[in-house]
């Protein structure tokens, strides 16, 4: 607790700080002197006077320990370490944690923006900078609400960049899906016995139902309800469920998918030949799987039909956005939302829907105001 000394006309407030050191500061009233021991004794707790532990903790340092605590066990647990280790040959993982404010924040946002990507030579995107300032102010929070190094998280008022317009890539043409079924080798491999031709499969049952790629990959024999047409998607494994804004931890993130009679294909062909000897590893616990393929195969693969192929400006996931589409002309959005897995429904009207005006024209009755009556 901070004491106080009367000393003439004005008071001296004293506050112990860690390490058996002292801070003091003299007021003109009892009040202010109160007020301001208050608040080093709140500044106190977490940690943020000289000798506290966050004190001497440089950014880069905070950035390996919330990978160790909390970013390396979350589904995006690869593109975390990525992006952190990124991050610390950035000039912000060299300031002491208790010195950066939300300018540094700022000030570390138009430098994503303006340097050019080592990788693809490009600026990053609005959206990308966007997502990584999502790791970085959970990185904030665990210093804030985990380890009470500082009281408040300096990305909380940060300028974040415009988002842009969700991608509305055209639905894939008749011929398009047609190149991608022979550069995987799905049409002339009936039992699918190579992993191409298994990863062919898992584009085209994305189509169908708009599965993510991390599900499909988890499906295994149990899942698949074919006397109902449906197909399990148990969510329990790291890298088969949405993300952290999913809700798992209040709602169950499984579901159940319906099957059209061509996904009920597509599965029948993939449980002729199961890949035996399934190597177990992190996000795959529980094999067999009926693909056999993991996220790296399957990203590789999946790159090298789409340029086989010659489609052009296709992402795996846009898979995604095409299968909500088509199914949103036959059932409702509730429906719709449970088969795809998506609980938002703007994030269904706005990102995975293509609106097509002309066919709820089509639907439109002659006019919607009552004839005028002949005088």
């Amino acid at each position: 607790m901070a004491s106080y000394e009367q000393r003439g006309d004005s008071v001296r407030a004293i506050v112990r700080v860690p390490g058996g050191g002292k801070k003091s500061a003299t007021f003109d009233t009892l009040a202010e002197a109160e007020a301001w021991g208050a608040r080093m004794e709140a500044k106190k707790s977490v940690g943020a006077l000289k000798g506290g532990e966050a004190a001497r903790l440089t950014v880069g340092e905070l950035f390996d320990a919330f990978d160790d605590a909390v970013a390396s066990k979350t589904d995006s647990a690869k593109f975390n370490r990525l992006r952190l280790a990124k991050w610390q040959h950035d000039e912000l993982a060299s300031k002491r944690v208790i010195e950066v404010t939300t300018h540094d924040i700022n000030e570390w946002i138009e430098r994503n923006l303006e340097r050019p990507s080592k990788r693809t030579g490009r600026a990053l995107l609005p959206a990308t900078v966007n997502r990584e300032l999502n790791l970085m102010s959970s990185a904030w929070n665990y210093a804030v609400k985990d380890r009470r190094w500082i009281e408040t998280n300096p990305c909380h008022g940060a300028r974040r960049p415009e988002q842009g317009r969700p991608r509305k890539r055209p639905l894939l043409t008749s011929k398009e899906i047609a190149a991608i079924r022979v550069a995987s080798g799905y049409d002339s491999d009936p039992e699918l016995r190579t992993l191409t031709s298994r990863v062919g499969a898992c584009v085209l049952l994305a189509l169908e139902t708009g599965m993510r790629s991390g599900e499909i990959l988890r499906i295994r024999p149990i899942d698949y309800w074919r006397d109902k047409c449906t197909l399990h998607v148990a969510a329990i494994e790291q890298g088969g469920r949405k993300g952290a804004r999913s809700g798992r931890a209040t709602t169950d993130p499984s579901r159940n998918v319906p099957l059209t009679a061509h996904a009920m294909e597509i599965l029948d062909r993939l449980m002729l030949r199961i890949p035996a000897g399934q190597d177990v590893g992190p996000g795959f616990t529980r094999p067999p799987y009926i693909v056999g393929a993991d996220d790296k195969q399957r990203d590789a693969l999946w790159r090298k039909i789409r340029d086989r192929a010659g489609v052009h400006d296709l992402h795996f996931h846009d898979c995604k956005h095409e299968a909500a589409t088509r199914l949103a002309g036959f059932l409702d959005v509730l429906a719709l939302s449970h088969a795809i897995g998506t609980k938002d429904v703007r994030l269904l009207r706005d990102t995975y829907y293509n609106n097509d005006a002309s066919r709820s024209a089509a639907l439109l009755p002659a006019s919607l105001t009552p004839a005028m009556l002949e005088p």
